[in-house]
């Protein structure tokens, strides 16, 4: 990936049109994406898979689209006006998530990949599988792009904003 702007100014620059990218591509796959795999893990949960394997699918999904709305409604705009003081721990909160999700879709892509494959939903795992997969790459790569390209400028420079005595 490409090196981060080193500048305020740069960082106002790139960040509309980059978050602008990130919610047409991005976002906008995710929405697009899981609610196939959650009606795929259904299907493998009623062909014999197991129990609750569709409910972790789905709350994965209402956390990205909590966490996706968040970002188009609070951080985004933020980082078209050029951040604020906020934008620092709204940044630090949605890292968090990143990782949560991360390890979520880390866990659910072990458990597809342990599931022995009951005849009656072969297919269906599958295809689940591979979906899956996908949808897990494509959130890899939104991530990264958001913590190690759009994100950065402005965390610097909340980081270089001088103290004042006496403060921590």
């Amino acid at each position: 990936m490409s090196e981060a702007p080193a500048t305020t100014a740069d960082a106002r620059a790139v960040a509309p049109a980059l978050s602008e990218q990130i919610v047409t591509h991005y976002h906008e796959m995710h929405r697009r994406d899981l609610p196939p795999i959650v009606a795929l893990a259904r299907e493998v949960e009623a062909g014999g898979g197991p129990p609750g394997l569709a409910d972790r699918v789905r709350a994965l999904a209402a956390d990205l689209e909590q966490h996706m709305r968040n970002e188009e409604m609070r951080l985004f705009p933020m980082m078209e006006q050029g951040g604020n003081t906020l934008i620092a721990q709204l940044i630090d909160d949605l890292q968090v998530e990143h990782k949560v999700h991360g390890d979520e879709v880390a866990s659910l892509r072990a458990t597809l990949d342990a599931l022995p494959v009951p005849p009656t939903a072969a297919a269906a795992l599958d295809r689940l599988r591979l979906a899956f997969g996908k949808f897990a790459a494509d959130l890899t790569q939104h991530a990264q792009l958001e913590d190690e390209i759009l994100f950065p400028p402005f965390v610097a420079r909340r980081e270089a904003t001088p103290r004042r005595p006496g403060s921590p």
